[in-house]
């Protein structure tokens, strides 16, 4: 309920200040000043289209979360997102294949490596140029990795809202290298 909020949050002041504009537009160029019938008109399309764009978001991100096979948190709007995955397969070298994936991806530019068992790069989540910081540490022994993803260079995330982008990414990442959270669990449930 909490992504929910926060994603109404983000398409709330957006779509304010798009219907802001609107009305100053109109009241220029046709009307000579806005009544109390068209100001509540346009509260109420605020209110539909703030409210349907925020559920449309969260549930992009609750299903986004359930196929990559991670939880779906309350922080999942947060800037950075961390958090320890598992290896689906663990097997001997499973590290270096993944990495190996990860460096054939279209959506990556890798920017450091440091020996093999840490890779810093941009991710791009979505089809524009604009990318996400991250690095992926990877644990051998105990099959797990370690994704750090920031948000960065302006990007305007899901469905238009602001946030989220960093969750995004780390679905497709996890979903892509087949990383879960949990010993190694498909499908995981959601928490918000």
């Amino acid at each position: 309920m909490r992504v929910l909020v926060g994603c109404w949050r983000e398409a709330a002041v957006g779509f304010a200040a798009v219907l802001g504009t609107v009305e100053i537009l109109r009241a220029t160029l046709g009307q000579d000043s806005i009544t109390w019938a068209d100001a509540g008109e346009d509260v109420v399309l605020w209110a539909v289209v703030s409210v349907g764009w925020a559920i449309a978001a969260s549930l992009s991100l609750r299903r986004r979360a359930r196929t990559a096979g991670v939880v779906l948190t309350l922080d999942a709007l947060a800037d950075r997102q961390i958090r320890q995955l598992h290896a689906l397969r663990p097997s001997v070298g499973w590290s270096d294949r993944m990495s190996a994936e990860l460096k054939a991806s279209d959506r990556i530019a890798v920017t450091a490596e440091k020996g093999r068992e840490e890779i810093w790069f941009r991710w791009r989540p979505g089809r524009h140029g604009h990318t996400v910081w991250g690095s992926i540490t990877f644990d051998e022994p105990s099959g797990t990795a370690l994704l750090d993803l920031r948000e960065g260079e302006a990007y305007t995330g899901i469905s238009g809202v602001r946030r989220g982008v960093s969750f995004v990414a780390l679905c497709q990442l996890a979903g892509g290298l087949g990383l879960v959270e949990g010993e190694g669990r498909r499908g995981v449930g959601d928490q918000a």
